[in-house]
């Protein structure tokens, strides 16, 4: 069997449905859901088998048939945290595909990247990079984890999120994950949250694929065509 394909998730604003929904739309296959840092972990029907702290034979095992199979190392706030090199190597020779999280953003919209994230593993074929529109109108102190790393935001923490905002939010995820940006997908998600920004929204789109970023806004929890707009067929 070839090694699974590593597909990374970062960003903020829908990471896990990302993950989730990912895991769905190949579930009869062999998937592995992880992280490099820290997640929550997934239940059913997301998962069908969960795995903490597993052995080479039991991820092996797991993954023997096709299905979801959430694996980590029990963390601190009843989180897991990332796999031994040794037992993602052994999911990787089992696994179809491997979806991970790579970055945290204590559940806030946007964030900026600190100097040790994203964690993306060697191989990765694609990252999905999501950001939240749901931030958009409100503080940056309020809804951006670590703004206070661009130093204008710090000084300004009540400037209040625009598209340029969004833009320079997936900029630095662009930067900070080190990968081809034709390895690259912008979701910009919550578009159920801002329909009347749909002017402003689209001017952010056509800037940043302007840049040589792929885009897609969406509603990852309501929208219908999500086959789409996650099909890493036609994106590998």
């Amino acid at each position: 069997m070839d090694s699974a394909k590593r597909i990374a998730v970062i960003g903020a604003g829908g990471k896990t449905t990302t993950l989730s929904k990912l895991a769905g739309l190949h579930r009869t296959e062999r998937v592995l859901l992880t992280t490099t840092t820290h997640i929550f972990p997934f239940s059913p029907p997301v998962c069908d088998r969960l795995c903490i702290a597993p052995t080479a034979e039991e991820i092996t095992q797991a993954l023997a048939q096709p299905g979801v199979v959430c694996a980590g190392v029990p963390s601190k706030n009843s989180k897991l945290t990332r796999l031994s090199e040794e037992i993602l190597q052994a999911a990787s020779q089992s696994a179809d595909w491997i979806f991970y999280e790579a970055d945290g953003a204590k559940c806030l919209p946007l964030k900026l990247h600190s100097d040790t994230e994203p964690v993306i593993l060697p191989e990765t074929a694609h990252c999905f990079i999501v950001a939240g529109l749901s931030a958009w109108g409100k503080p940056t102190c309020e809804v951006i984890h670590r703004y206070q790393l661009r130093e204008d935001w710090a000084q300004n923490p009540g400037r209040l999120v625009d598209g340029a905002v969004i833009a320079d939010c997936v900029r630095d995820a662009v930067n900070a994950c080190g990968l081809p940006r034709a390895h690259l997908t912008v979701l910009l998600n919550q578009a159920d949250t801002v329909t009347e920004k749909v002017e402003e929204i689209a001017a952010m789109v056509r800037e940043l694929e302007a840049e040589g970023l792929t885009c897609k806004t969406c509603s990852l929890q309501e929208d219908g065509d999500l086959a789409k707009i996650l099909s890493l067929e036609s994106i590998l």
